[in-house]
């Protein structure tokens, strides 16, 4: 599909020409789980030992494993941990690759494989920095020619209601900053909604309460409804965010955030990192995640042998083609989706 061509250009000029981001390639395999979610997909070798197998120790698989690196290895769900260690030394990075979830949600917003933008950079310290180059991102993204603007109408041809989404795209590709809201705050307008008379018609399958994940109808709510286009949600509490994330002076939440977009939800996230040695243990030993092995010791050093204070996000390719084009399902806004029980082509 030729309309996929254009954003990724759009991608790579903007990152390289003006914000002096560097383009580099981070592992799909790796030993640890990003998001701490648990939701990988392990990778083995097809070794067999047999009778014919050769006698030389060098050539058999570790005695005590037999693990291909001596040690579980897992398709990568983000680039983050190992762009963090590359922005210590380019000081801003970024990349487009593939990511892997083993997620068993049958929604139209999830794969198993997909591909995400993720960008760190050293020496931002504010949430709101962050949320401004995602958003000027974004919007240099929502620019098209007039060969492009065709081909969406094609696209969209038969896509109801898809007049007022494109004056909705129109709208976000404007001056006018996108709106920001704490999560504290879209928990207390969920709540009002979930509360009034409105929400008899159309209830929420989940109720809203604070300390708890927003589900996607409500991420979609609050920016159809509410907002009327996109919104960055921020500060979420940290009981509901992973390890990395940079400690808030309240002490319960992170400084982080969602963007969330009409008929899509979640299109990006992004936090400042903890560059503190001692707040990053401690979180990682409450959440018992190996301080002092391979699998997370290396990222320990980098604050360790000193760092610089940093941040970035991730945005999935996928849903930005899904909400530019009216297209409502991600599985078909990639060549060859992959989600669970199914495997095309």
């Amino acid at each position: 599909m030729h309309i996929y061509q254009p954003h990724i250009r759009v991608w790579l000029k903007l990152q390289n020409q003006k914000h002096d981001f560097c383009y580099v390639h981070t592992p799909i395999l790796t030993s640890s789980d990003c998001e701490g979610a648990g939701e990988t997909f392990r990778v083995t070798s097809s070794f067999c030992p047999s009778s014919d197998a050769p006698d030389s120790p060098s050539e058999l698989p570790d005695a005590q494993s037999a693990e291909f690196f001596s040690k579980p290895a897992y398709l990568t769900v983000s680039s983050q941990l190992h762009l963090e260690a590359l922005a210590s030394s380019l000081a801003r990075v970024y990349t487009l690759s593939p990511c892997f979830r083993a997620e068993r949600s049958q929604t139209n917003r999830h794969l198993a494989e997909f591909w995400m933008l993720e960008a760190e950079w050293a020496w931002t310290c504010n949430i709101n920095d962050v949320c401004n180059l995602v958003e000027a991102s974004v919007k240099d993204a929502l620019v098209f020619g007039n060969s492009e603007e065709g081909e969406r109408r094609v696209l969209a041809k038969g896509v109801s209601g898809y007049e007022e989404r494109l004056r909705s795209l129109e709208d976000a590709r404007g001056p006018k900053p996108w709106a920001r809201m704490t999560y504290t705050e879209a928990i207390v307008e969920l709540e009002k909604y979930s509360a009034s008379a409105a929400s008899k018609a159309h209830p929420f399958q989940f109720e809203p309460s604070w300390g708890r994940t927003l589900q996607s109808e409500h991420e979609r709510w609050l920016s159809e409804v509410l907002i009327k286009g996109p919104v960055f949600v921020t500060d979420y509490p940290s009981t509901l965010k992973p390890f990395y994330m940079r400690s808030n002076d309240d002490g319960r939440t992170v400084a982080c955030f969602d963007l969330l977009v009409p008929h899509v939800g979640e299109l990006a996230g992004g936090s400042l990192r903890e560059e503190r040695l001692d707040p990053l243990r401690s979180r990682m030993t409450a959440l018992d995640l190996d301080t002092k092995g391979e699998e997370y010791g290396w990222y320990l050093d980098l604050r360790k042998f000193g760092t610089a204070p940093h941040g970035g996000f991730g945005l999935g390719f996928e849903r930005l083609v899904s909400w530019v084009s009216a297209i409502e399902n991600v599985r078909e806004c990639i060549s060859m989706p992959r989600w669970v029980r199914k495997m095309l082509l």
